[in-house]
This record gives structure tokens, C-alpha cells and sequence, in this order.
């Protein structure tokens, strides 16, 4: 006869455990040697176990109060198997075997139950999965449920900033395991091509647990299609699932199983269990799990949405950018057109200003192909400047030397106003030149030919630690209202003669020197551009908050 034991699921005597191998007739009750219960409940000599046809027979030896297998009361005696659950009184003991060794997963962690080694877990009670959930019922405030409530308020906290899915659900595995002592846990998600439920998030509280987790999936049918919680203990036999048993041949389990609901469907199920020899769950707890495991449904889905609002947002930012750059590229393609057409023509009638007059477009628009190469690649992901220590009067000639033939092929004074002898600054040399290209372009662009006029000037101040390049044009000037968009990405006031990018890349640039530009400008009256850096380079500002006020 195999070696037995009765292990206390609930009552007074909760969580003992009373092993017996010998085929004598074993009394349970108050009275008994072998399982000596202190409910007082129980009778003395409420029950008897005794090995006939090998088998164990349970007789009820006339406790007030009965005896019943598995829910159902016996009259007289009944056969009982391991895994049945025996009720005396108010106390549950389950009959049980010790457990066999578990392998080692392979690649899959869980094992779910089939035909061939029948087992489901017998449902000891259930909540359902609903608003109601979140409210833990109880005619009093008690402190389990002002406890359990706190847990729900520390979840909502913790997981109302992750929108990742994976790092949310392993968020809410973490809370669950402080929260509930959980030796082995699953957070599965249904995946709707498949109908299965998929596992996302495993856990063990210890490395010697890792192993299969073995899982009803009578049981997980049931929270999906019933919606609601279920508390279980293993290799118990219960009358609802007799169709679709599949019985563990495991150790004596306690388990959890909820749902995790979304709005309008189930999501996915949480799993935990615990030996009974650790821990024995309780409907307080399954009630607590039940309403994270909703709580995780609608941050699992308010998660998805988020990365498809991104995702939506990616898509119209590429589509804005093609559609921005397609003016662009096309007028600089229209260009090179031109240019290489007038060369063709300077070629075949062996006409040398056709030929330089036909280069000087094509280096124009060749010009304008790197800027905006720069520009994009500038804008399209962020950088840590490589600070150096920059000389900036040499830096800001290098941008004077790339315009002035511009300038001087359409009569416009350039002006500087530039101390050679300023100390060097910490800064990005090659992020910075383009910054202050930028805004020399942005205000050649601003004023008109043969009265134009461009003053480019810095000053470093090291009292105040920081240094200044100022950009001063005597344009047209910027309307207040287009002064609040200047810096937006593709917004231009130039129509199709601009990107939009010049001045959103010199404010990212600057940001990531920790620095701001600041833009005034009077209609009619021109504008001016500031940059304004630091000379101890840190933290980078924020590069949507780098528009300084007007003045």
C-alpha cells in the first residue's frame, strides 16, 4: 500500500499535515492518534479511513456535523482516491499522495493537462471578473480589505506609466509576488489567430521550483469562458469538469487562475500557485487577484493604444515629411535640370560663360542638396554632442566663407562684429557649424537683393558663463503669430523655396548643448536669432521648451 497523507486545506488546524503508511484503520478526529483535529466541529471520533480492496474506504463513524467527499455528503462509507477533497466539520483536508519529480522545461515552461494523465483541479471558489471585483466585499471594513485595497492602489500607481506590454505585465508579476506568496506564476495572453493562450511572463520564486508549470486547461477554459476567477487546489476531483478532466500528479497545489479583461473581451488569464505546504490561498485573496487581473486588462489595453497612437503618429509624421521634402527635392532636381542643360548647351557651341554660367547653378543646387542631407540627417535621431574646446571666431568665419559668394552674386552686405580674441568654448564644432549655417541661410533668405544687409557677432561671457552668437538680418520680418511656429519641424514662411527644417535642427542642436535660442523680430523691421550656450556643458534642456520670449 502506497504511502498516503491528509493534508489541512482550511480550518483551525490549517496547514498540518498527517502522513500515514500502514494499511490499520486511520480515525479521524478530535479523539484520534493518528490525524488528531482541534476543531471543535469535529467529533471526537468523527470518520475512519481504512485499505479494503485496495483501496481506501471512509466511513463515517456518526459526527454530528457529517461527512462529505468532495462536496457531497456520504452515507455510511465511501471509496475516496487521491486528490479528494474530505470535508468534517469546518474543516478541509485533501487526500494526497507525495509528489513525483518535475522535469525541467526544455523551451516550454508550462505543461498543461491531457487525456492521457487525466487531472483538473477541483474549484474551491470563484469571483467574478467585474467592476464589482475591484470592491472587496465584506459587511465592515475589515483590515484584510483596507490591506488588499492598498495593494490595488500600489498597482494602479506602478503601472499606470508603462506602456510597453512586456515590462507592464512583468510590473505587475513583481507586485503579485511581493503581494502574494507565490511559489510559480504565468501571465498568458490570447492570441486571436490562434485562439491559444500564449505565455508572456514566467516566474519562479526560486531557482530550485524552476520547472514545468503544470496548468489546467479545463480550468482556463472555464475563467475565459465564465469570466470569472477560480480557486483551486490540484488533483481534486469536481463534478463540473468531468467531461474535460486532466488531473496534475503533482504535489498538493494551491492556485489561483483569474481573467484579465479588457473592455469588451478577455485578454488573457494571470496564474499563481503555491505548495500547500508553503501557502493555502484563500477567497479574500482570490477576490484581490481577480481585481488586478482586471486592472491589468484595462492597462494592457490603454498600453496598446498608446503604441498604436505612436505607431499612427509615424506614420503621418514620414507621410508629412515626404510631403514637406517632395517641393524641395523636386525645385533642387529642377535646378541641377536647368544647370546641366545650360553646360550642355554652353559645350555644344563651345561657349565658356554658357558653361560656367550653367556650373554656377549646379554648385548652387548642389549646396542645397547637402544642407538638406545635413539637415535630415541632423533631425532624424538625437546625439550627444562631441564637445571639444572651439574656437569660435574661426568657427563662425568657416560659416561667413560658405555664404559670401552668395551674398556677393546678389549684392548683400555681410557684417561682422567678431572679437579674435575671445577664450575657447566646450562645444560640438561640426553640430554648432550647422546650427549657425542655419540661421546665416535662413537670413540671406529673409532679405532682398542689393539692400540687404547681415550682421553675424558672439560674445563669451564668463562672468555669466555662457557665450552668445547673435544672427541679425534687416528683412521683412516675422508676424507674431508665425514667431510662435518658427521652430516646428517643416513649417516654413518661404512656401516651397523652404524645408521647414533649418531653424527646428539649430534648436535641436543647441538643446543638446544644454542651451536655447531666442528669436525677435518686428514686422518690417527685421529679425534676430540667439544662441546662447553654456560654458559648463550638462544635462541637455528640453528641446521643445528652447524658444526664448521675445523682446
Amino acid at each position: 500500500m502506497p504511502a498516503l497523507f491528509l493534508y489541512v486545506l482550511q480550518g483551525p488546524d490549517k496547514g498540518r499535515q498527517f502522513d500515514f503508511s500502514s494499511n490499520e484503520p486511520v480515525l479521524l478526529g478530535r479523539a484520534s492518534e493518528h490525524v488528531p483535529l482541534t476543531d471543535l466541529t469535529v467529533s471526537r471520533r468523527h470518520a475512519r479511513l481504512e485499505w479494503a480492496d485496495k483501496s481506501w474506504v471512509l466511513f463515517d463513524e456518526g459526527g454530528a456535523n457529517g461527512v462529505f467527499v468532495n462536496g457531497v455528503r456520504i452515507n455510511k462509507s465511501s471509496k475516496v482516491k487521491v486528490g479528494d477533497q474530505i470535508r468534517l466539520g469546518s474543516t478541509l483536508l485533501v487526500f494526497g499522495a507525495p509528489s513525483r519529480s518535475v522535469s525541467l522545461a526544455e523551451s516550454d515552461e508550462i505543461a498543461s493537462g491531457d487525456a492521457q494523465n487525466p487531472s483538473d483541479s477541483a474549484i474551491l471558489s470563484t469571483v467574478p471578473s467585474n467592476d464589482d471585483s475591484v470592491v472587496l466585499a465584506a459587511p465592515e471594513p475589515s483590515q484584510v480589505a483596507m490591506a488588499h485595497f492598498r495593494v490595488l492602489l500600489q498597482i494602479s500607481t506602478a503601472i499606470a506609466s508603462v506602456f510597453d506590454q512586456v515590462q507592464l505585465l512583468n510590473k505587475v508579476m513583481d507586485l503579485v509576488f511581493e503581494q502574494l506568496r507565490a511559489d510559480r506564476g504565468f501571465i498568458g495572453l490570447l492570441d486571436d489567430a490562434s485562439g491559444q493562450v500564449v505565455p508572456v511572463v514566467v516566474r519562479y520564486r526560486n531557482e530550485e521550483q524552476v520547472g514545468k508549470i503544470a496548468v489546467s486547461q479545463t480550468i482556463i477554459r472555464h475563467v475565459l469562458a465564465k469570466n470569472e476567477g477560480v480557486l483551486s487546489s490540484n488533483a481534486m476531483t469536481d463534478q463540473r469538469f468531468q467531461k474535460g478532466k486532466s488531473v496534475h500528479n503533482l504535489a498538493i497545489r494551491s492556485a489561483i487562475c483569474v481573467p484579465i479583461k479588457g473592455r469588451e473581451k478577455n485578454l488573457g488569464v494571470l496564474h499563481i500557485d503555491s505548495s500547500v505546504a508553503n501557502y493555502s490561498y484563500t477567497p479574500d485573496q482570490l477576490r484581490l487577484l481577480t481585481a488586478i487581473g482586471l486592472q491589468t486588462g484595462l492597462a494592457i489595453e490603454i498600453a496598446r493604444l498608446y503604441q498604436e497612437s505612436v505607431q499612427q503618429e509615424r506614420l503621418a509624421a514620414a507621410g508629412q515629411t515626404v510631403a514637406s521634402l517632395s517641393h524641395s527635392i523636386k525645385n533642387i532636381l529642377q535646378g541641377m535640370r536647368g544647370g546641366a542643360d545650360i553646360v550642355e548647351l554652353g559645350i555644344d557651341r563651345g561657349d565658356l560663360n554658357h558653361i560656367r554660367t550653367g556650373w554656377g547653378v549646379l554648385q548652387r543646387n548642389l549646396d542645397k542638396v547637402q544642407a538638406l542631407t545635413m539637415n535630415m540627417l541632423a533631425y532624424s535621431k538625437p546625439r550627444s554632442p562631441n564637445y571639444e574646446l572651439t574656437n569660435l571666431p574661426y568657427l563662425l568665419n568657416e560659416c561667413l566663407e560658405l555664404v559670401q559668394s552668395s551674398a556677393t552674386d546678389r549684392h548683400i552686405t555681410l557684417l561682422t562684429e567678431i572679437n579674435k580674441d575671445q577664450p575657447p568654448v566646450p562645444a560640438d564644432p561640426d553640430g554648432l557649424h550647422q546650427a549657425v549655417l542655419n540661421l546665416l541661410t535662413n537670413a540671406m533668405d529673409a532679405v532682398e537683393n542689393d539692400r540687404g544687409v547681415v550682421t553675424l557677432s558672439c560674445d563669451v561671457n564668463t562672468s555669466e558663463q555662457q557665450a552668445v552668437i547673435e544672427v541679425q538680418d534687416n528683412g521683412v520680418g516675422i508676424s507674431p503669430e508665425n514667431l510662435k511656429r518658427i521652430f516646428e519641424p517643416f513649417y516654413s514662411t518661404k512656401g516651397q523655396r523652404g524645408t521647414g527644417l533649418g531653424l527646428a535642427v539649430t534648436r535641436k542642436i543647441v538643446a543638446e548643448h544644454g542651451g536655447r535660442v531666442e528669436a525677435n523680430s518686428t514686422v518690417g523691421g527685421g529679425t534676430t536669432f540667439r544662441i546662447i550656450l553654456p560654458l559648463t556643458h550638462g544635462r541637455p534642456e528640453d528641446a521643445g521648451a528652447t524658444l526664448g520670449p521675445a523682446k
